[in-house]
């Protein structure tokens, strides 16, 4: 069975963490510590359940309340199908053939120039610029440090040899 293709019901991570909430995939988790505690945490909670929740760190030790991190954001099938826009019960192969579906009717969003936006609530520009400020956990012992954006991949190519590297 092809599931129905809908569009997503969230414009913005806030309410796709509402909706989460909501469906009572979320967790928040306050006063973790940022050495190894959220590393712990994130890896514990898929190992306990077959529907992990969302973790979502504030009050993080050393940190600003407010200076959020989430984790295991896409760690459930109805987390999965919500982020993607599918119907939010589809599981196992119904959720991958709902997904191939929609691979094929993608469309680009155009891009709108605004000149507000909630991204341009906490601008640093310059000197004010410090990365120390954002919650860069430690998250295995023998990690070589603290890492931003482990969920991510950044693709770069050498503009004199032409050579591509991809990595976190």
């Amino acid at each position: 069975m092809v599931a129905e293709i809908k569009t997503a019901t969230y414009s913005d991570l806030r309410e796709w963490l509402d909706l989460v909430a909501a469906f009572q995939e979320l967790r928040l988790v306050l006063g973790a510590d940022w050495n190894l505690e959220i590393g712990a945490l994130t890896e514990l909670m898929p190992r306990r359940s077959d529907t992990p929740p969302a973790l979502l760190f504030d009050q993080i030790k050393d940190y600003l309340p407010g200076y959020r991190l989430l984790t295991n954001s896409l760690s459930s099938p109805k987390r999965l199908a919500l982020t993607f826009g599918l119907p939010e019960d589809l599981r196992g192969v119904e959720l991958v053939d709902a997904w191939r579906q929609r691979l094929h009717t993608l469309q680009m969003t155009p891009p709108r120039v605004v000149e507000r936006g909630p991204v341009q609530q906490n601008v640093r520009t310059g000197t004010n610029v410090d990365l120390t400020r954002l919650p860069a956990p430690l998250w295995h012992e023998d990690d070589g440090g603290r890492y931003l954006g482990t969920g991510c991949i950044a693709i770069t190519r050498d503009p004199d040899s032409g050579w591509v590297n991809a990595g976190t």
